[in-house]
């Protein structure tokens, strides 16, 4: 779901998936996604994973159902 009302819009591009405005997966340290070290810090700026609407609601489904990140992230890792 797209929020052009929220004041970082456009954090990343139009047409993204805002479900989760904050990656609970931070600092995931895989650059794969896009994201890599800036200054010191993990960056997300390049990242645009969690930001499609498949992987989105495919998060949002395994949080609901009670599991843990890490399997979550397992199983997002076959997409990068």
């Amino acid at each position: 779901m797209e929020r052009v009302s929220c004041d970082r819009y456009p954090c990343h591009y139009p047409g993204q998936d805002c479900t989760f405005c904050f990656c609970p997966f931070y600092p995931c340290g895989d650059g794969r996604t896009g994201g890599g070290l800036a200054d010191g810090e993990w960056s997300c700026g390049d990242c645009h994973l969690l930001h499609d609407p498949e992987v989105a609601a495919m998060v949002m489904k395994g949080l609901i159902r009670g599991e843990a990140l890490e399997d979550i992230w397992r199983d997002l890792e076959k997409r990068l």
